[in-house]
């Protein structure tokens, strides 16, 4: 039985090198990051906090990753890392339940590309939900098409180490058991 799925890819994949920050899922439900000890991600709390740098779109993003034996945090960076990007922090009781934005033809830069990206954020303790962001879009041209993914656990897409414009696509690592 998979214990994972993975969503569809929002943005593109050109220009860029596929990332997949989940290396394998095991039927468990335990996730282990693409790092290099192969991490083993909490499972109750993967993520502590997503970095995003963007402007007119989004150009790259930082997740740092709970560690479920070590009690520390790996960070996967993807694409163009600024200083000053958006910091998404999450408490220990809080969990992403959506990735949401826009993406699609930028006529700008006359490719497609991840526009914008915001995040719904459960506390499981309080029962109350946040949103962060969007984050992107900061020329207000709202351009491609929204999505959004559910109980995301970990990111994957298309990306490149570049001063700007390093992320091209993404795409979203959830357990196979919550839709």
């Amino acid at each position: 039985m998979q214990a994972f799925m993975q969503t569809a890819l929002v943005g593109d994949s050109t220009p860029g090198i596929p990332f997949n920050d989940v290396y394998f899922a095991n039927t468990d439900g335990n996730f282990f990051l693409d790092d290099p000890a192969k991490t083993r991600i909490d499972p109750n709390h993967p993520i502590r906090e997503i970095r995003v740098s963007s402007g007119w779109i989004v150009d790259g993003v930082a997740v740092d990753y709970n560690d479920a034996q070590n009690n520390r945090t790996i960070t996967m960076k993807h694409g163009s890392s600024f200083p000053g990007a958006a910091k998404v922090t999450l408490g220990a009781q809080e969990n992403v339940i959506s990735v949401f934005g826009r993406a699609g033809y930028q006529t700008y830069y006359k490719r497609n590309m991840v526009n914008s990206i915001g995040f719904v954020i459960f506390d499981q303790e309080r029962a109350t939900v946040r949103v962060v962001g969007p984050f992107g879009n900061s020329n207000s041209s709202n351009e491609g098409t929204p999505f959004s993914a559910s109980n995301v656990m970990a990111f994957g897409g298309f990306a490149q180490e570049t001063a700007q414009l390093g992320l091209s696509g993404l795409f979203f690592m959830k357990p196979a058991n919550k839709q």
